[in-house]
């Protein structure tokens, strides 16, 4: 959750606070939507503590200016106007931007940069229409120098489930940013984007809708869906093409795990945050065991700490603390939030020439550490081991973040 702090000595917005929802159950509310969707957005018990830092912050952070801030989803957003603002991603002042670009992650995770992807074909499920998806992409591109990425290309694909139009939903942020974070990773890969309603139903059944598409290396998750799930994970077995399924792992720390990140077919991302010159574990990030299914062959191989034969989430991380700088409807902003650490393992999926699997990252963490940057530090909640970061596999972060993993994957026999 964002809390906007109202500078009292001019009435404009001041400094902005994300509380993490580690402390799920102590209030919440249910929105219901017109389809009868139910989606529950729980308040964290650190929010009285940003409120009441709201008091003194103005005077202390007098020169931050963030007009709007708004929680959707497992998406946490902070508006930062339009592209002339001095501020904006990239822009004159971007010293004092705080969003990482797609040159920072390129450099972070020791990626091949502007013509990464040639060749590929990358896709992802979400909920809702998305109008704006094919100018925002393109300003976003032309704003890092990135390929333009069209329909006339042939670049970029929109499909509609049921082959009907589907109008805008309520977060078309979540899109938007996952088509550009994959376009920041894999500049020169096709995007392939399959639009469904906004039921839990609906959306559990994109991405067996597009599983078989010929070509396709990865399609990206960044979302949960209520319950088990056990209903639809047939459909993410039926995958004889190896297409990686690649899904956030949530916003909540140390909370009940959903699909589809559960499922052991799909990788499920977890999330980190840049302190200084390192990654450490976002207090956000979910993760725990999963007492619906057993412990895949490629954890008990591993041989991950405490799994009580369960299931571990997550597999690997990537930045999600740490805002990166996404265009939506024109307007410059920063999300935060495992949302966007899925759509960097997505874009890795068309950087290697062998498809990514919970197998190979497993294998390739044995046999080739430095594949991955372990995290070491770090919590999501208070429940001891598995809340805490540390060597090897953990249940914050997984495997951990790519470190020389394209560069070693390309090199295999």
């Amino acid at each position: 959750m964002l809390v906007l702090c109202e500078d009292n000595l001019d009435g404009k917005p001041g400094m902005i606070f994300p509380t993490i929802l580690s402390t799920p159950g102590i209030s919440s509310t249910t929105d219901r939507l017109a389809n009868g969707t139910r989606r529950t957005r729980s308040v964290s018990s650190v929010l009285l503590l940003s409120l009441s830092l709201c008091l003194i912050t103005p005077f202390i952070f007098k020169n931050i200016r963030i007009p709007v801030a708004r929680k959707y989803g497992d998406t946490y957003r902070i508006e930062l106007g339009s592209p002339e603002s001095p501020g904006y991603p990239g822009g004159s002042n971007d010293k004092s931007a705080p969003n990482l670009t797609p040159q920072a992650l390129w450099k972070l995770y020791h990626l091949p940069g502007v013509n990464g992807g040639a060749g590929q074909t990358i896709g992802e499920v979400i909920d809702g229409g998305l109008p704006t998806a094919e100018s925002d992409l393109n300003a976003y591109s032309r704003r890092f120098g990135l390929p333009r990425c069209t329909i006339a290309s042939g670049c970029l694909t929109i499909k509609y489930q049921g082959g009907q139009y589907i109008p805008p939903g309520e977060d078309e942020t979540e899109g938007l940013l996952d088509i550009e974070i994959m376009h920041a990773i894999a500049p020169k890969a096709h995007i392939l984007v399959y639009l469904t309603g906004e039921s839990d139903s609906d959306l559990a059944k994109g991405p067996g809708a597009i599983i078989k598409t010929p070509g396709l290396k990865a399609i990206n998750m960044s979302y949960g869906i209520d319950g088990s799930g056990k209903a639809f994970e047939y459909l993410y077995r039926d995958n004889p093409y190896h297409v990686a399924l690649v899904a956030a792992s949530g916003d909540s720390g140390h909370t009940a795990l959903t699909p589809p990140a559960i499922y052991p077919e799909v990788i499920a991302v977890g999330g980190t945050v840049i302190q200084g010159t390192k990654e450490v574990a976002w207090n956000g990030s979910g993760g725990g065991r999963v007492s619906a299914y057993a412990e895949p062959a490629y954890q008990k191989t591993y041989k991950i700490p405490h799994a009580n034969g369960q299931r571990g989430v997550p597999d690997v991380a990537a930045v999600a603390g740490t805002p990166i700088g996404v265009i939506d409807h024109g307007q410059w902003e920063g999300v935060i939030g495992t949302s966007e650490a899925a759509p960097i393992w997505t874009g890795i999926a068309a950087l290697i020439k062998r498809p990514l699997s919970n197998s190979l990252l497993y294998s390739l963490a044995r046999r080739a550490p430095d594949s991955f940057n372990d995290i070491t530090t770090g919590t999501n909640g208070r429940c001891g081991f598995i809340c805490t970061a540390h060597s090897g596999y953990d249940y914050v972060t997984g495997l951990g973040t790519p470190k020389n993993f394209v560069t070693i994957v390309n090199a295999m026999r």
